[in-house]
């Protein structure tokens, strides 16, 4: 009974439903839990079929109430050196059972929340919102060579058009697919471009076969066919690639693989040479570094005259004439948008504002000076602004006040 109880007062917490007597007594049921309990009351109500259940990762759901539900800062950690929080009992203090209601109701959503909880009380009162801003989807728009612009999210299904030796077809899933009829020799490329705004994404099969998944805000500019010595491509924003293996007719070599980036000012050109298969590359222009991140394969990136190798797992960061390689970096994380998922590992606010700019297509101010410390957590791309906000607020490090098409950051 109360287990049905519990599961009854988390689904009314994420609608904001829960009076403060229900409030309490949710408190005081989960007061009554150990974790483990918890987590088998969390398996119930995803197996029932709760929304999104499919993204919790119960390892990960145990993993985060451990931690939550840890006990006090070990004297380790009082002087800076953080150890993992042991394995522990729910401790009989509101501040705790609080931020347990907090990391269940968040699962259950989809997305669960990693920070640890400061010693001060939590409050779980519903924050409310006069407005709300829907997550972005598959938006974009494609330009032929002629210069004739077609928005795709408003187009039929199906072929669009014949742009000189490529078909071009439309899929319902938001992917565009090009079919290579061949190419003379002699012939000149062709290219068209594709363009999703803040706020949209969009998946491409280009000409030879080869993936990318096209970020919000970011453009690509390809050939409509291939020639035999070069695949070439121009990108801006973020993509991921999965790159197709092409041999040139005759079997005589290999056609290598180009990715082009955006210059540095009064610097020479940077670009990715494909030596393997899946990766992935942030340009946005208002990012301090662009970043290169190998998941298979190898990659050679080449700027400012330097070039560097990368095995899968390694990450290259250039910043006006400086090209560093960072080892071992989270590509879970990296290419999570890809999923329909943010990840955040020990990420500034900074940092995470920039993403949920651009995929909310808002505009995010700060009404002083943003918190210092580093956010973890798992969220949907799918759900409104204010989930993503409720969450990063249930840290009590951040809070939030979304007017229409604008998010104000507070203290």
């Amino acid at each position: 009974m109360q287990n049905e109880n519990i599961r009854q007062l988390i689904g009314q917490y994420m609608n904001d439903e829960l009076t403060p007597e229900q409030q309490a007594a949710l408190l005081q049921l989960l007061d009554q839990h150990n974790d483990n309990e918890l987590v088998d009351v969390l398996r119930e109500m995803m197996e029932a079929g709760s929304a999104n259940a499919a993204a919790v990762d119960e390892g990960l759901m145990q993993a985060s109430l451990q931690r939550v539900l840890a006990a006090d800062k070990t004297a380790d950690e009082a002087a800076g050196e953080l150890k993992p929080a042991p394995v522990v009992r729910m401790q009989r203090r509101w501040q705790w059972v609080a931020a347990a209601v907090g990391i269940l109701a968040a699962a259950i959503a989809g997305f669960v929340l990693l920070n640890k909880k400061p010693d001060a009380p939590v409050s779980v009162a519903a924050t409310t919102h006069k407005s709300d801003v829907q997550p972005g989807g598959n938006k974009a728009m494609l330009t032929l060579a002629n210069g004739q612009q077609i928005v795709l999210d408003s187009a039929a299904d199906g072929m669009l058009t014949q742009d000189g030796d490529a078909q071009i077809v439309k899929l319902n899933n938001g992917q565009l697919i090009y079919t290579q009829r061949g190419k003379k020799n002699g012939d000149p490329l062709t290219y068209n471009t594709l363009v999703t705004p803040r706020g949209g994404e969009y998946k491409l099969v280009l000409p030879d076969g080869s993936k990318v998944w096209l970020n919000a805000a970011s453009s690509i500019k390809y050939p409509t066919v291939f020639g035999d010595k070069e695949r070439s491509v121009e990108i801006t924003g973020e993509a991921y690639f999965e790159i197709t293996s092409l041999t040139a007719k005759g079997g005589t070599h290999r056609i290598p693989f180009i990715v082009k980036l955006p210059p540095f000012q009064g610097g020479t050109g940077r670009r990715i040479e494909v030596l393997g298969t899946h990766f992935n590359v942030n340009a946005y222009s208002d990012e301090e570094h662009i970043k290169t991140t190998l998941l298979e394969g190898k990659v050679k990136v080449t700027g400012n005259e330097r070039q560097v190798v990368l095995n899968p797992g390694e990450q290259a960061r250039m910043n006006g004439h400086v090209t560093q390689v960072v080892q071992s970096v989270d590509t879970d994380e990296i290419v999570a948008w890809t999923n329909g998922m943010f990840i955040f590992r020990d990420q500034r606010i900074e940092d995470i504002m920039k993403q949920i700019s651009r995929w909310y297509d808002v505009e995010v101010h700060y009404a002083g000076k943003p918190v210092q410390e580093g956010f973890n957590g798992t969220i949907p791309r799918n759900v409104p602004v204010s989930k993503v906000l409720r969450l990063l607020e249930l840290t009590t490090l951040v809070h939030f006040r979304i007017e229409g098409k604008k998010v104000t950051v507070l203290p």
